[in-house]
């Protein structure tokens, strides 16, 4: 018998310690990038461990660092960050985080295109907040999302995709969701985002209360990721 696999998305956003881009990915490498370390996440489920800082990291350093990681276990998510070495690890770098699991919303409209050769620029686009009923807020994000579709893959839109925030077991349900976009271009992005279309497209009626919006980028250096 076939056993589905779930992939989770765990999100860890802070303000690191370190001063400067280059030490804070120093520190990041000889903390989440350690060789052991890396070993051990990947064997517990973690798939992916991409960083990213805001997109004017490089003209005014703020201490801002997110974490986008896939683990197909929230067992062994759990069973990784209670260990102390990571713990210790963590209190190294960050100051301050906040660090949430966050599950598919499989009846939102979804997509993952090719990224063309030659545009190799990762640009994240996230947008977070709180709904009336995940199922009322699908049926505003389907109909609004559609009619932007063509115009965001024109624009650089590599991936689109929504999810809510886990609640632990026998909690009631989180009506919290975050939306993530990939894209190619930065310039095509805030092209897309200010436009008229998208702006009066009535993809923010599916929030209860104006939701945050930032955008991301990987920063320069070389990062120990997967």
């Amino acid at each position: 018998m076939n056993q589905e696999m779930t992939f989770n998305l765990l999100t860890v956003l802070g303000k690191v310690n370190p001063t400067s881009v280059e030490a804070t990915c120093e520190l990041h490498n000889q903390t989440a990038g350690n060789p052991e370390g890396v070993a051990a996440a990947k064997y517990l489920g973690d798939f992916s461990h991409m960083t990213y800082m805001p997109t004017d990291y490089a003209e005014s350093f703020k201490g801002d660092l997110l974490f986008l990681d896939i683990w197909n276990s929230v067992e062994g998510l759990q069973k990784f960050f209670s260990d102390e070495q990571v713990q210790r690890g963590a209190n190294m770098m960050f100051a301050s985080r906040e660090a949430i699991v966050w599950s598919k919303l499989d009846n939102f409209l979804n997509y993952n295109f090719p990224t063309p050769t030659g545009h190799n620029d990762k640009i994240v686009g996230l947008v977070l907040g709180t709904v009336n009923s995940l199922e009322e807020a699908a049926s505003i994000h389907n109909k609004a999302n559609a009619s932007q579709a063509k115009a965001a893959r024109a624009n650089g839109l590599v991936s689109h995709e929504f999810y809510s925030r886990l609640a632990a077991p026998g909690s009631p349900e989180v009506l919290e969701v975050l939306g993530v976009d990939i894209w190619n271009s930065q310039e095509g992005m805030m092209k897309h985002y200010y436009s008229p279309e998208f702006q009066e497209s009535g993809l923010y009626a599916m929030f209860n209360a104006k939701p945050a919006s930032s955008t991301w980028v990987h920063p320069k250096g070389s990062w120990v990721e997967w």
